[in-house]
């Protein structure tokens, strides 16, 4: 896992093979099936440190990317570059913590993480074979671990294929731009065009990131 790993960062190539997902997903949906057709194939892998991945996540609550990346990095340089454990997060100083750039809040919450998974009580070997459901409930026993970051990491760390992301910002302006819904679309709208994608809701999330990167990348290439 490098630094700049998260839910805001493509997967690796290679694994696993996602093509009847997109064959799928290009079928039922127009507007996917041209987006698929300009980003490519589905490279969502899973991410194999689990605790560095909910930690990543913490930190990239109600933050830019930008801003996670970059906070991200400050606080993997504490552990030369390493993924940090739940001793190396149970150890800091809260002040070398919120040098790092992280909140009293997200610090608490990362601290109440690293103790439950220090503990034993939250088994992160366990979750892979639990429902998606047991997963969530499992992980949002955690201080400031709620419904997004549950979504996140059955999306993007364990690659479970139909999770949609309902209180994902991202998610959502990837969809209003693509679908053309106006800001004050209902919930139901973005659920109603999610229920199209089944049984790859999530492979459907991943290409609205792509699409957020593209424009990202475009944007960046404009100045």
């Amino acid at each position: 896992m490098t630094t700049d790993e998260g839910p805001w960062a493509p997967g690796p190539a290679g694994e696993p093979d996602w093509s009847e997902a997109t064959r799928h997903l290009s079928e039922r949906d127009p507007v996917l099936r041209a987006l698929i057709g300009r980003m490519g194939p589905c490279t969502l892998a899973p991410r194999p440190n689990v605790f560095g991945t909910l930690v990543g996540a913490i930190v990239a609550q109600q933050i830019s990317a930008a801003a996670a990346r970059s906070i991200h990095k400050r606080l993997w340089a504490l552990t030369r570059g390493q993924p940090p454990g739940p001793r190396d997060i149970l150890k800091r100083r809260e002040a070398t913590l919120r040098r790092v750039g992280l909140s009293r809040q997200k610090i608490a919450y990362l601290r109440d993480l690293a103790s439950r998974v220090g503990s034993g009580e939250l088994d992160l070997r366990a979750l892979e074979t639990m429902e998606d459901d047991a997963v969530r409930a499992a992980l949002t026993a955690v201080k400031g671990i709620g419904n997004w970051t549950a979504d996140m990491h059955l999306i993007f760390t364990q690659n479970r294929p139909d999770v949609f992301a309902p209180g994902d910002a991202a998610v959502l302006f990837a969809m209003r731009d693509l679908y053309g819904l106006p800001e004050d679309a209902p919930p139901a709208e973005y659920v109603r065009i999610s229920d199209g994608w089944r049984p790859f809701r999530s492979i459907g999330v991943w290409y609205m990131y792509e699409h957020i990167h593209a424009l990202r990348a475009a944007r960046a290439g404009a100045n």
